[in-house]
């Protein structure tokens, strides 16, 4: 109660400070309004030439032969959002959801694009889709959704990436790039912003030239926001945000042809975890019949200590029973809002990272350049996994993961610029740890263990130009993976030895192995190879035609139970053996595409189709309690993409997207992954779209009056592979709206906005774990209002 108190307490003094700055900016307007000149005609924040680099060198959008969505920050801001899961919403075929599955922690990413991605956080499983910052691998997805500080643009790259960006990028790669110090003029910019549950965000940046050659760039920013589900035992409020972000970057030109960058960050959150709500319970039944199902015997249990028998207190045909106090049943199903469970709840995470980038132009036709990175992350994680005072569920972990990476590239010219070059060497190590304790209703135990994963790589790729127009590139990239897991899982309690076998085997005493305390290694070596054609008949227009082929590494089933137990429980008697592993899996790729825009930017249109063979697929395999990953499958996904942007009169901007991923299995293992051949894939919709318009309004005094309107659709998507229709989300559409103003010169900026503006309630995440028989869901906020403050000097 104290802690509430006192947020509440701190937001209301974030209000006082976000008026007060409107006050102090509205003094300073006099002052402030004749430093620079007017905002040109036409200067909308989404009105921007963006370059990117893709290819790993800087170049217009229009002229990168690959799918690109690029936004910059000034367009993210001017929607109102903060946070890159945000980015679904204006990228065509792009899942990004913040998914707890079966964890605690509010900030896990789980992202597909084109229908392949990866849902699950453990660190012996890697994601379908690579993030980076500033060329600088995240390779966890807990900590990948990352907050909106002081960065240039992010552009998500559709497709595999397996050439430059390499392995964990089978369906594309998130790239953001930081703003980095100027080292020509001092500069200082903030913002305050307050809204819907005490929202509070306050984002301070100051960038300071120390000489013609050395700049200092500073960022830190806080994020506070209640939280919206509110649990019924201790009235703690799930889904809120408290978590600070700081970076600080330097400059330096030793040589006139020397550039290196220096940037260290550093997140921090503590928060109650997230805004799991129950939906329903899956009475009488698991997917698996072999799978023991923990509500039912959880029921039988409470119905025998009321003196009911050995039945069940609650089943599908009478789903509530208050006659029994301890029966898990639909009594704790409270809607969107409400929370029944018990268990602790908490999301503590401390994320930072240093890293150091040389760039060295040896010649015209020559450029040397090497990214250094260390990150590391320490997380404490814990949910109730059954949203009830039961103990059929309960999830912690606590992670630690260390990560270096160094990447070497030489970038040139040759063949008097007809030929441009790369070529380049990688290594990525990481190590860290992950107890992750359990509680189920027949089971205490600890999963999880040591594991250490490292990449070697070397890669090239160029481009030649053929004729005036016609350009050829090819790339290839071959990487060896060495991949170590050490399980440390033992079973604390048995807690259902009482109701006699098979419960009360010895393999479910305490102290069991519930894998073999053993280290276990396995390689996995691939080349990925790219080919690209693209033709570039006038600056308006280009065509491109690529094939690519990506890989996701393999790794280890973490989780596993019941035990598995060398010439006891298997029949492989070799303890190393007895963890399972899974290879990778591969995809190839042919897309073709073309990409057009006016002379004067008045009309830009992207498209792309693509055809996707995917093999190997590592499949979720629930067998029992825990799911373990198998390459069960493979699948076939066509689909494209329409980006497009029309500025019919000065200072309107209108665009809008499209995309469609049809994708189904051309072979699937059914009798171990119980899934169909003609379910859907889970997270991903078959069509996403969306649409928006921004409209600049000169006022008198050279201001500049901007309003924004946007919608956005996603059709149905399954929240898992078995298409649980518990857990379906139908499509859905949101509307935003904006209103924004800036000064003249631009050194103050009001805005006002309004996200889901229906007030649509919809699924973020669901999740079914097989054996809890336990429905769960996150639902959105719903409508959300903001107000926000901004300064630039």
């Amino acid at each position: 109660m104290q802690a509430t108190v006192e947020l509440r307490a701190r937001r209301m003094r974030a209000r006082h400070l976000l008026a007060g700055l409107v006050s102090a900016m509205a003094l300073a307007q006099g002052g402030l309004a004749h430093a620079d000149e007017a905002p040109k005609a036409g200067a909308s924040p989404l009105d921007e030439a963006i370059t990117v680099t893709a290819r790993k060198r800087v170049e217009r959008l229009q002229d990168t032969p690959i799918a690109i969505t690029a936004v910059s920050q000034r367009a993210m801001e001017a929607r109102g959002i903060r946070s890159t899961d945000g980015l679904a919403n204006l990228t065509p075929n792009l899942t990004l959801q913040n998914n707890p599955s079966y964890s605690g922690a509010s900030n896990n990413a789980s992202i597909y694009i084109r229908g392949i991605g990866q849902s699950d956080f453990v660190p012996t499983v890697e994601p379908g889709v690579g993030v980076y910052v500033d060329g600088v691998y995240v390779a966890r997805s807990v900590g990948a959704i990352l907050d909106l500080v002081d960065f240039d643009r992010i552009e998500v790259l559709r497709g595999p990436q397996g050439t430059l960006f390499g392995r964990n990028t089978i369906g594309g790669a998130i790239s953001v790039t930081t703003t980095a110090p100027d080292t020509r003029a001092l500069a200082i910019s903030g913002s305050a912003t307050t809204g819907t549950d005490d929202l509070a965000v306050f984002k301070l940046m100051a960038n300071v030239p120390i000489s013609d050659h050395f700049a200092v760039r500073a960022s830190i920013a806080h994020f506070g926001q209640d939280g919206y589900v509110r649990r019924e035992s201790d009235g703690l409020l799930l889904g809120n945000q408290n978590h600070w972000v700081g970076r600080i970057a330097a400059r330096i030109e030793p040589l006139p042809d020397w550039t290196v960058d220096i940037a260290a960050d550093g997140t921090t959150g503590r928060e109650n975890g997230p805004p799991t709500s129950l939906i329903g319970i899956n009475y009488g039944k698991t997917t698996d019949p072999a799978t023991p199902p923990m509500a039912d015997i959880w029921n039988t249990i409470a119905n025998v200590k009321a003196g009911g028998g050995p039945v069940p207190c609650a089943t599908a045909a009478a789903p509530v029973n208050t006659a029994v106090a301890g029966c898990f049943d639909n009594r704790y199903v409270l809607g969107p809002n409400a929370n029944a469970g018990t268990g602790p709840s908490v999301s503590n995470s401390d994320i930072g990272g240093v890293s150091m980038t040389n760039a060295i132009a040896v010649s015209p036709a020559l450029t040397i350049k090497s990214i250094t990175a260390l990150r590391a992350m320490v997380g404490t994680y814990a949910r109730d996994g059954d949203d009830s005072p039961a103990a059929i569920a309960q999830f912690y972990d606590h992670i630690t993961q260390t990560q270096f990476s160094q990447e070497l590239q030489l970038l040139g010219k040759a063949l008097d610029g007809r030929l441009d070059w790369i070529i380049g060497g990688y290594f990525f190590q990481e190590s860290g740890n992950d107890v992750n304790n359990l509680t189920f209703t027949i089971s205490q135990f600890r999963s999880g263990g040591y594991y250490r994963n490292q990449s070697l790589a070397a890669f090239g790729q160029g481009t030649f130009k053929l004729t005036d127009t016609l350009k050829l590139t090819a790339g290839l990239r071959y990487t060896h993976d060495t991949k170590w897991f050490h399980p440390d899982q033992v079973i604390i309690a048995n807690l259902a030895s009482f109701l006699g076998a098979p419960f009360n085997s010895p393999i479910f005493d305490p102290g069991t192995r519930i894998l073999p305390d053993v280290m276990a290694k396995v390689h996995f070596s691939e080349p990925t190879p790219m080919v690209n054609l693209a033709w570039q008949p006038t600056q308006s227009l280009m065509t491109y035609a690529t094939w690519s082929r990506g890989f996701k590494s393999g790794g280890f089933s973490q989780r596993v139970f019941p035990p598995i137990i060398p010439g006891v429980t298997t029949p492989i008697t070799d303890p190393v053996a007895a963890i399972p592993s899974f290879a990778p899996e591969k995809v190839d790729v042919y897309e073709a595409g073309v990409k057009f825009q006016t002379p004067d930017r008045r009309l830009t249109f992207n498209a792309a189709a693509f055809d996707t063979e995917y093999k190997d697929m590592q499949v979720q395999v629930f067998t029992s309690v825990a799911p373990v990953f198998r390459n069960a499958g493979s699948a076939s996904i066509k689909g494209f993409e329409l980006e497009s942007q029309l500025r019919p009169l000065h200072g309107l901007l209108v665009e809008g997207t499209l995309g469609l991923t049809a994708a189904h299995y051309k072979q699937i293992d059914t009798a171990t992954t119980y899934i169909e051949p003609t379910n859907m894939f889970e997270r991903v919709s078959k069509w996403t779209a969306s649409a928006g318009a921004t409209y600049d309004i000169p006022l008198a005094g050279g201001s500049l009056l901007r309003p924004h309107a946007d919608w956005s659709y996603r059709s149905k998507f399954y929240n898992d592979a078995f298409n649980t229709p518990q857990i379906a989300q139908a499509g859905y559409s949101l509307f935003n709206a904006s209103l924004g103003w800036t000064s003249a010169g631009g050194q103050i900026s009001l805005s006002a906005n309004v996200k889901n503006i229906a007030d649509k309630r919809y699924l973020l995440s669901g999740v079914l774990v097989d054996a809890l028989q336990a429905f769960e869901g996150v639902y959105n906020r719903g409508r959300e209002w903001s107000l926000t403050a901004a300064f630039k000097l």
